[in-house]
């Protein structure tokens, strides 16, 4: 009898430890996660062209990135604040795409990589539940391990050589057996993500790379 009243005491104050979200509230964090989104995506790719137009080139994007810095902060302090009252808001708590949008401000808080080491636990615990996406697991563990200096396991976090093609920061640590890994996370083979982002990074900057005499995108050649 002794066992079962403390078992019942137990569970009682584990029930009273969780952070529930009701329905009003987690419609009212879906819209926010939904506005931090989008001025996050605002500020992910260049410039606007009227911005070059105006300033030209280097105080263009002197101007677009001390902007994306800053709503960035004001995203992540966002971010904390959620994930202070709530934890992290997983598929349960949010659904799949205020989940992503939960993610995105924590995967570009580059400014704070301790933060990002948290969120990046916390992730973990997640996916081992199937509450989050294992591909936005693998992006943040590589932008943590590129920001630290390190090599990355599952080579997504990207910059471009002198032909335009995307390569891996830093470097991977097991380029033998990436795909595989990859495959187990959710994400397309290596190659098939090189081109694809290779064919991004062109369009996004198609009029500077025809300055460096780059008039099409150089993909890689497929196995």
């Amino acid at each position: 009898m002794k066992n079962k009243l403390t078992f019942i005491l137990i569970f009682l104050i584990i029930i009273g430890c969780t952070k529930t979200i009701s329905d009003t509230k987690r419609a009212e964090i879906i819209k926010q996660l939904q506005e931090i989104n989008t001025i996050d995506q605002k500020y992910a790719g260049i410039p606007p062209q009227e911005l070059f137009d105006k300033y030209g080139n280097k105080k263009a994007w002197q101007l677009f990135t001390d902007k994306r810095d800053s709503v960035a902060i004001e995203n992540q302090n966002k971010i904390k604040e959620l994930y202070k009252k709530y934890g992290y808001l997983g598929y349960a708590q949010v659904g799949k795409k205020a989940a992503g949008n939960f993610w995105i401000s924590i995967q570009h808080a580059d400014n704070d990589v301790a933060f990002q080491k948290e969120m990046l636990a916390a992730l973990k615990t997640e996916i081992e539940k199937d509450n989050a996406s294992k591909a936005e697991y693998a992006l943040l563990e590589d932008r943590v391990a590129v920001n630290l200096g390190q090599k990355q396991r599952f080579g997504t976090q990207l910059t471009y050589n002198s032909k335009g093609q995307a390569i891996p920061k830093i470097g991977i640590k097991d380029s033998l057996n990436v795909d595989k890994l990859r495959t187990e996370y959710d994400l397309p083979p290596l190659l098939e993500y090189y081109n694809m982002m290779t064919l991004s990074h062109f369009e996004m900057n198609k009029e500077y790379l025809k300055q460096l005499g780059i008039t099409e995108p150089n993909l890689y050649p497929q196995e």
